[in-house]
């Protein structure tokens, strides 16, 4: 039987006290429909879920991706302190991030989010997923040009370091924001960004020591320190994954 059908079926029997046969009747109908429709939706393995998740924001987050790394390496090919400097521009890889992890919550469809089969918490971690790649495939490029600049690979190490320490402060800060606050966390993740491009461009101006070869350790420890924060913010999304609770404010 068709649902209109056993609705006009339904509405004729309103008004009265339907006659326990056309009761039973009714039942056997509904239960015919209902059993009918599956009853679990078909379980979706990480790479599927991955490739659903890149067909609605890789295009995104390769396009930001690709115009962080047009201005980075504008400045790489074009600066004399390139290697000083690199920090300050590092945050840009960050910021480019941040239009594919807050769309759902600016838009004001964090809701629909949390009722599909996929949680926030699954949804961030994937989108994490494909802009981490996106950004070491960015990053290689850019100590690829510097190192060609340079003439030699001696201080890639150094290099290496002055990217991921920007760039890992700066993505515990913009998950932290997530966990914590709602729509208006993009701009605080923005602003946040921007002044640490600030920062490290006053670093190097005023502390050019900073980036000598002694200073090494400093940023060894600093690296340890902001990986430590960034894994336990992935930490977060997995145990609030697995444990099936909301991540975030308004996830």
């Amino acid at each position: 039987m068709k649902n209109d059908e056993l609705e006009a079926l339904l509405r004729s029997s309103l008004g009265s006290m339907p006659a326990p046969k056309r009761m039973e009747q009714t039942a056997v109908l509904c239960a015919q429909i209902v059993g009918q429709r599956p009853r679990t939706e078909p379980q979706l393995g990480f790479w599927g879920f991955l490739s659903e998740i890149f067909r609605f924001e890789g295009g995104l987050i390769l396009a930001c991706q690709a115009a962080a790394l047009l201005l980075v390496g504008l400045h790489v090919y074009g600066a004399a302190d390139h290697l000083q400097t690199l920090p300050a521009y590092i945050p840009l890889f960050a910021l480019a991030v941040m239009p594919a992890l807050f769309r759902g919550r600016y838009r004001g469809v964090s809701e629909l989010e949390a009722a599909t089969r996929a949680s926030a918490a699954q949804l961030t971690l994937a989108k994490l997923v494909l802009a981490g790649g996106a950004d070491l495939v960015c990053m290689t490029l850019l100590l690829a040009l510097q190192a060609r600049m340079a003439g030699s690979c001696r201080q890639m190490g150094r290099m290496i370091l002055y990217c991921l320490v920007p760039y890992l402060a700066c993505m515990s800060v913009t998950l932290a924001v997530i966990r914590r606050r709602g729509r208006d966390g993009m701009a605080m993740s923005a602003a946040l960004a921007l002044g640490s491009c600030l920062f490290w461009y006053g670093s190097a101006k005023l502390c050019p020591r900073l980036y000598e070869i002694p200073a090494v350790g400093v940023w060894l420890a600093a690296f340890m320190l902001f990986a430590a924060f960034f894994v336990r913010e992935i930490y977060f999304i997995i145990r609030a994954n697995r444990e099936g609770r909301i991540y975030g404010t308004y996830a």
